[in-house]
């Protein structure tokens, strides 16, 4: 059918896609409402949504926004396959970091030569920190491996010439910002000191010191309700609050409060983790078959809950195949995986003892199968969270 326009010249009757009009603010290319975009990208990994970036304006300007920014952090890592990790790989002192999730690998050089070892502290919403401990030239950088190409070196104005014990990236969702926490040796050398500085300002500020340093500095931090939390002396724990900048010691939990044998309780060893958001403290008690764990479901009143894995009573433990009291012993916690206890059963005094690892899930009592690759480095889940939004210097 054809019809005549004003001139008396024949059309063509329009097709359906030439009638279509030119997508409106509220939707995107695909004539799919902003809203339905943005909550389908928001749970893809990173360098998926990268991709699609490449797919229209539209979807490149949404995905750059701080909302879709703020809801890929809630929506993104809620599977087992979200997470990857974090490692520094030292070779002949030249520096890298290495990242590897849903399949994606990138590396990111931190130094070409450096005399100092550098380290690995945490990551936080997608950003690493690195830093080293020379007392003369103290580093400190930080990265989001999943979508920068370079560090942000962090400004050392205020910042106390001292060996660094450790440096934690933490978030306020008080005040909505990201901070560095430095903790370095005070100047009789038993003591420690703690400073601050909130990414994007460029002075560091002195908040305490106490007189002790925390047996488990060394261990990686556990973020629980607000706060950071470390092993201290004494079976103490050591938190430092995020929001208030306050820090104190937590008294653990009665483990021994059953054990009449002195010797198992001095014996014992620790861990702590973070179980379902709640901080965990996992004892290792030299007994064959069992391990005992404390949730602080009540963080303000300080109140533990008990939980006891029998091993004996798990239906084919994994451990039913090893005989002896010493190697049982060995059996140990590492961590808690997306609900689950990561547990190594290596034998200690093998010269080159081959990992086992399994799973732990408490809800059902049943053991999984872990590669050795799930264990390596820091667990590390993906964002848009990018350093150079913090800071001009990048190396």
């Amino acid at each position: 059918m054809e019809y005549s326009n004003h001139q008396g010249q024949p059309t063509r009757e329009s097709s359906s896609k030439e009638i279509l009009k030119p997508q409106t603010p509220s939707s995107d290319g695909f004539h799919l409402p902003i809203e339905i975009t943005s909550n389908i990208l928001s749970r893809l990994p990173v360098p998926t949504v990268l991709l699609f970036r490449l797919v229209c304006k539209a979807w490149s300007h949404l995905t750059r926004t701080d909302s879709f920014i703020q809801q890929h952090l809630e929506n993104f890592g809620k599977k087992e396959k979200d997470y990857g990790s974090v490692y520094i790989r030292n070779d002949f002192f030249e520096y890298t970091l290495f990242y590897c999730s849903n399949g994606h690998f990138r590396s990111v050089k931190i130094d070409e030569i450096s005399p100092e070892w550098f380290y690995i502290s945490n990551s936080c919403h997608g950003l690493v920190c690195v830093y080293n401990q020379d007392i003369s030239i103290v580093t400190i950088r930080i990265i989001n491996p999943a979508i920068d190409d370079n560090f942000v070196e962090l400004p050392d104005v205020g910042m106390t010439k001292s060996k660094v014990l450790n440096v934690c990236l933490c978030y306020d969702d008080q005040a909505n910002n990201y901070k560095a926490v430095r903790f370095y040796c005070s100047s009789n050398g038993k003591g420690m000191g703690i400073e601050v500085l909130t990414l994007g300002d460029t002075t560091w500020r002195q908040v305490g010191e106490i007189g002790e340093i925390p047996t488990g500095f060394t261990d990686v931090v556990q973020f629980a309700s607000g706060a950071m939390h470390w092993k201290a002396y004494g079976e103490k724990i050591f938190f430092f609050k995020t929001t208030e900048e306050t820090f104190g010691f937590i008294e653990s939990p009665d483990v021994d409060a059953d054990d009449d044998d002195m010797i198992m309780r001095m014996r014992k060893q620790i861990d702590l983790t973070v179980y379902e958001g709640c901080l965990c403290y996992v004892t290792r008690h030299w007994h064959p078959w069992k391990l005992k764990f404390f949730v602080m479901e009540d963080y303000v009143h300080r109140v533990w809950i008990e939980y006891v894995i029998d091993l004996m009573k798990m239906d084919e433990t994994p451990f039913s195949d090893i005989n002896g009291f010493d190697h049982c012993s060995e059996y140990r916690s590492i961590k808690v995986q997306r609900g689950k206890f990561l547990l190594d059963n290596s034998p200690r005094y093998e010269s080159s003892p081959k990992k086992k690892l399994y799973y732990y899930n408490p809800k059902t009592e049943s053991f999984e199968n872990c590669d050795d690759t799930q264990e390596k480095g820091y667990q590390y889940k993906e964002s848009f969270v990018s350093a150079s939004k913090f800071c001009n210097e990048e190396i």
